[in-house]
């Protein structure tokens, strides 16, 4: 550690099981600790990962009330959970992380605290900037990165053909495709991640025992770092077989949603193993190591968190604009009537309680009948319910 020692407060939304943010939490709360940081992590839903990070001397908590002592600096990732620390600790400057292109709790918080904002790829930098309106020069792309010292070093090196293969997912749409296709091709094929209901607390223990990996984002990334050949698909589309040619390029796209660009079929998937190389896959793994190593991630963050810091030290945020922000915080997330565009489950809600009290008062009037002697069929039916012979 070439600064000072740092209390690193990193949020996430959850930790009471395994997926990308989860490992990422993880190896940047391990990653600091190592090098004499005092990381904290907080999630309102703690599990699991929470009960891995816990029993390797990191503090965990679901209660910001919990802290005694305010953080030196936020490492926040997902929306709410930040702006939670934000709340608590409105002194405290902040560096926030954005993960995937899609899901709300990845949107950044518009505090004034907010000294930079991350992102894994170009999607999600260009979301960051074109759609949530950041100032481009508050934007920097932060690769994924992989805790090397996790990964065992294979049993055995590449077969000259590819025998065995590993469909790491999150999803299950493209399973039957990727069976049908290994099984034309004489592989035999296993399946773990969220989309096999199959988890492991170590996956990387898994990944050296294949010789193929089908996998997306993160997941590929841990593949590559594993040595084996990775083709780089899910339900949303294919990329293809990752290569030396190819792996810079995929990289910048996360391994993800941009480079999905070809239809998932069995042909396709055919094909791909067909260019299976065992040297190739080698030297493709030897080069993601290189740069998709743990420790550069965690010097540029403590880059950004020195930044931060003397940043607010030398220009706190003004109070008005501190709470300026909490207003508008307040006002986009909070729900304004039962048909609130920011909590549109809370229309389906009434909806179904509207249905469930329907249902009760038709089922009462069925059982009055019975208990009359009369005929339950004959039981007033729930208003807006038709009839069975209007249906014909």
């Amino acid at each position: 550690m070439s600064g000072p020692r740092l209390k690193i407060l990193i949020t996430n939304v959850w930790l009471d099981g395994r997926g990308g943010t989860e490992s990422v939490v993880r190896d940047l709360a391990l990653g600091f600790q190592r090098r004499g940081h005092r990381p904290i992590v907080y999630s309102p839903h703690l599990g699991d990962a929470a009960r891995e990070i816990h029993q390797r001397g990191v503090s965990v908590i679901s209660d910001l009330g919990q802290l005694a002592e305010a953080p030196d600096v936020i490492h926040g990732h997902h929306y709410v959970q930040t702006a939670e620390a934000i709340l608590h600790f409105p002194q405290v400057p902040v560096v926030t992380l954005s993960h995937a292109w899609p899901f709300w709790q990845e949107r950044p918080v518009k505090f004034p605290q907010v000294h930079r904002y991350l992102a894994v790829d170009e999607a999600v930098r260009d979301r960051l900037v074109q759609i949530d309106q950041i100032a481009p020069e508050r934007v920097e792309i932060l690769h994924n990165a992989v805790d090397l010292r996790r990964i065992p070093a294979r049993l055995a090196a590449l077969g000259q053909r590819p025998l065995t293969a590993l469909a790491f997912t999150k999803n299950k749409a493209q399973l039957p495709i990727l069976q049908a296709a290994c099984r034309k091709m004489g592989v035999k094929l296993d399946v773990l991640g969220h989309g096999a209901d199959r988890l492991v607390a170590t996956p990387e223990a898994e990944l050296v025992r294949y010789d193929l990996v089908f996998a997306t984002a993160r997941m590929a990334l841990e593949a590559l770092c594993a040595g084996a050949a990775v083709v780089v698909c899910d339900a949303r589309g294919l990329a293809g077989l990752v290569t030396s040619n190819n792996v810079e390029r995929l990289r910048d796209l996360n391994f993800g949603l941009r480079s999905l660009v070809n239809p998932v079929t069995v042909e396709a998937i055919a094909a791909e193993i067909t260019l299976y190389d065992a040297a190739e896959a080698g030297r493709v793994s030897e080069r993601v190591r290189e740069f998709a190593d743990l420790e550069p991630m965690l010097d540029r963050l403590e880059t950004l968190y020195g930044e931060a810091i003397a940043a607010a030290s030398a220009q706190p945020a003004a109070e008005a604009a501190r709470r300026q922000a909490m207003l508008a915080f307040l006002s986009e997330t909070l729900p304004r009537g039962r048909a609130s565009p920011h909590w549109p489950w809370m229309t389906e809600r009434q909806a179904l309680l509207a249905q469930i009290q329907r249902l009760d008062q038709q089922l009462a009037h069925a059982r009055a009948g019975i208990e009359a002697g009369g005929d339950p069929q004959a039981a007033p039916l729930a208003s807006g319910e038709v009839a069975p012979s209007a249906r014909m």
